[in-house]
């Protein structure tokens, strides 16, 4: 019984760590040449896709912070000015279905979502109708997914949900966000779940 359990709990120990390597957030810095081909790659992958990459900064924004990445997880603020109408709420549904696989697939996912419902202080918040951050693994995987064909699947749908976005990189200074603390405790709870079970499981055949 005592083997029984010491398996258990390794087996609980190994899939938690499992989970820390996958999740990540520590990995090595992009270096300048890795993150200008990464760039490079995005804009062929819209060319080869008959696209052409759209006229914003994005390419200058990004390799301003290829020259400072330190390999962390970042996370990413969202200032968002919807479309009214159901034609751009569904295509706001479908955009979801197609990036939310990609960003999973990537150690990445959204960390708050909401609404705005009114102001505090200041004006500049009138234009805004929601706010999301998105948790990204690192700048290496944030790349990764924008040189990904299938983001070209929803990539019109986003536009056609959106009035206007305002898109910045942030690194948390204070931060609540505990998935892996509390990956860990629930882990703890299954892991005494299942040895009491190992123990009633045991009682029983001794009692028969």
């Amino acid at each position: 019984m005592i083997r029984l359990k010491l398996a258990w709990c390794a087996a609980l120990a190994l899939a938690y760590c499992a989970f820390v390597v996958w999740y990540g957030g520590a990995g090595a810095p992009l270096t300048k040449a890795e993150g200008a081909a990464m760039l490079d790659a995005i804009g062929q992958m819209y060319r080869d896709h008959g696209r052409t990459p759209a006229s914003t900064d994005f390419r200058a924004n990004l390799a301003a912070m290829i020259g400072k990445d330190d390999g962390r997880e970042f996370y990413m603020v969202n200032l968002e000015t919807r479309k009214p109408g159901p034609e751009a709420l569904a295509a706001e549904q479908r955009y979801g279905l197609v990036v939310l696989p990609l960003l999973l697939k990537r150690g990445s996912h959204p960390v708050f979502v909401a609404d705005r419902v009114g102001l505090a202080l200041g004006q500049y918040g009138a234009e805004i109708d929601r706010v999301g951050i998105v948790r990204y693994r690192s700048l290496r995987d944030f790349l990764d997914m924008n040189a990904d064909p299938g983001l070209l699947e929803g990539i019109d749908d986003k536009f056609a949900a959106l009035e206007r976005t305002e898109v910045f990189i942030t690194r948390p200074v204070i931060a609540a966000e505990t998935i892996r603390l509390t990956l860990a405790l629930l882990l703890a709870v299954i892991g005494w779940i299942g040895i009491k079970l190992i123990d009633w499981r045991s009682a029983r055949r001794t009692a028969s």
